[in-house]
C-alpha cells in the first residue's frame, strides 16, 4: 500500500474488533461488546437480564464452559443451567433469568422479585419475539412455556450444585417437575 498509516489504522481496527469478540460475555454473565442479532441469536441478545440479578446478588452469577454453563449461587448452593453447543449464550441467560425469577426457591428471592427492575427485566425477556408462541394467561405460565420449549431435546438442562469443602457436587433436576411446583 502507498499509505502505511492507513493500513496500520485498518489493521489496528480489525485487531480491536477481534479482541472485543473474544471477551464477550465472560465476566459474571455480562457482555463487554454490543451483541448482534444474527443467525440463531435471540433478539433479546442486546439485553442481559443477568445484570439486574447481579446488582442485587453481586458475584452470584458465573458463566463457564465457553458460555454453556451458567451458575446462580447466592450461597454455597446453586441453580445451574447447562446448554448444548447449539444454544447461544443470550438464550441461556434468558432461560436462567426466567427460571430464577419465576420458579427458583432460594429464600433470598422474594424481596428481589418485588423490585421494579427485576419485574421489568422479566417482562422484557418474555416480550422477546422468539417466545411469541408461548403467550399464556399469566406471565408465569408464559415463562413455564418458554422454559419447556427451550429445554426440549436436552438443549438446556437444570442442575443443582452444592459446594461442600471445596468439592462441587451436582444433582441433575427434572425441569418439568421443578416448574410444575406452585407459584413462588
Amino acid at each position: 500500500m502507498r499509505h502505511p498509516n492507513v493500513s496500520t489504522f485498518i489493521l489496528s481496527a480489525i485487531l480491536v474488533c477481534w479482541q472485543a469478540g473474544q471477551t464477550n460475555g465472560n465476566v459474571h454473565g455480562q457482555s463487554n461488546s454490543q451483541p448482534q442479532n444474527a443467525g440463531n441469536q435471540p433478539v433479546s441478545a442486546n439485553i442481559n437480564p443477568l445484570k439486574s440479578l447481579t446488582r442485587s446478588f453481586p458475584k452470584s452469577v458465573s458463566l463457564k464452559e465457553n458460555g454453556h454453563l451458567l451458575e446462580f449461587c447466592p450461597d454455597y448452593t446453586c441453580d445451574a443451567f447447562v446448554s448444548s453447543a447449539s444454544v447461544p449464550p443470550a438464550e441461556l441467560r434468558d432461560f436462567a433469568y426466567l427460571y430464577i425469577y419465576y420458579f427458583s426457591d432460594f429464600v433470598y428471592l422474594p424481596d428481589w422479585r418485588s423490585q421494579p427492575e427485576a419485574k421489568s427485566t422479566a417482562m422484557r425477556v418474555l416480550s422477546n419475539p422468539e417466545y411469541r408462541n408461548c403467550k399464556k394467561q399469566s406471565d408465569q405460565e408464559t415463562a413455564r412455556c418458554v422454559l419447556l420449549e427451550r429445554s426440549g431435546g436436552g438443549r438446556i438442562k437444570l442442575i443443582f450444585v452444592r459446594y461442600d469443602e471445596n468439592e462441587r457436587n451436582v444433582v441433575p433436576l427434572d425441569i418439568d417437575k421443578e416448574i410444575s411446583k406452585t407459584a413462588r
